[in-house]
């Protein structure tokens, strides 16, 4: 599977926050992301 490359500007508290829960869970920040977006289009499942 081929990846694409999602570029976007958020504010420094936004970023701050993204990165400590992603650091709670235990994953990147992209990993982090991607599994928020894929439980908002398709629910829980991953």
């Amino acid at each position: 599977m081929s990846e694409k490359t999602i570029t976007m500007r958020i504010d420094d508290k936004l970023h701050t926050d993204i990165k400590i829960e992603a650091a709670r869970k235990g994953v990147s920040i992209k990993d982090y992301i991607v599994e928020l977006v894929l439980k908002d289009l398709h629910g829980e499942e991953k």
